[in-house]
């Protein structure tokens, strides 16, 4: 996947008409409804519901504010709609989708070296989705950041369904928990609030279903976070 955003930031100086179909943005488009598209929110102790930002980078769908152990920061959803086209194209267009707005979000043009991808099976595993990747940024300019130091960006995608752009935005590095052996705390603001939505399967008749799509993940068992409690919110409320 990664030579996908190289080879976008080459094509960047090449674009031209041949290559319209393989860069077209109308791949996405943000969610209108939850019937185009829907994950489930889990939302712990830490976190409060919070008015999404109206912002001219990144439409928002759903913002938490998260306050633990004194630090406090924010973690915004922006859902996209996969509207189809050549399966051969899907990586491409991702890659593209993501940076462009990696670029919006950061307010400046950020090197694709800074993006690292997540393995697949542990996409499947922790979210249901097929793949992603993350990147740090530091320092951010765009209206969107506004008011941060920091921002963890993340894009999921699932199949057919489409792709959801999380963003932790903090100004204490240490909202992050990293440790001086490189590891991160579990109890970190971060980690503890990390794995908080999962894509949707569909029921019979199309519609996502929260009853049918996976256990939540509880990264307790694969270290020594303690399970916090949460609610899940299964659906966004759209204008």
């Amino acid at each position: 996947m990664k030579k996908y955003f190289l080879l976008f930031t080459i094509i960047l100086f090449l674009i031209s008409n041949c290559f319209a179909d393989i860069i077209s943005m109308d791949r996405f488009k943000f969610t209108e409804s939850e019937r185009e598209f829907d994950v489930i929110y889990y939302q712990t102790e830490d976190m409060e519901v919070a008015e999404n930002l109206v912002n001219h980078d990144l439409g928002i769908t759903k913002t938490f504010i998260i306050n633990k152990n004194g630090k406090s920061g924010e973690v915004r959803y922006s859902l996209f709609t996969d509207c189809g086209g050549k399966k051969d194209y899907l990586d491409f267009q991702y890659a593209a989708t993501t940076l462009l707005f990696l670029y919006n979000i950061a307010g400046f043009e950020v090197p694709w070296q800074l993006i690292d991808e997540y393995k697949d099976k542990d996409v499947k595993k922790e979210f249901n989705g097929d793949f992603g990747c993350i990147a740090f940024i530091q320092d951010p300019k765009s209206e969107y950041a506004a008011g941060f130091k920091y921002m963890i960006v993340e894009s999921f995608y699932k199949k057919k369904q489409g792709l959801v752009v999380r963003t932790f935005l903090f100004n204490d590095i240490d909202f992050v928990g990293v440790n001086p052996n490189g590891s991160i705390s579990p109890d970190s603001p971060l980690f503890s609030n990390y794995h908080t939505f999962r894509f949707m399967e569909k029921d019979k008749a199309g519609n996502y279903d929260v009853t049918n799509s996976g256990n939540y993940y509880d990264a307790s068992k694969s270290g020594n976070l303690k399970k916090t409690g949460f609610v899940i919110v299964s659906q966004v409320e759209f204008d």
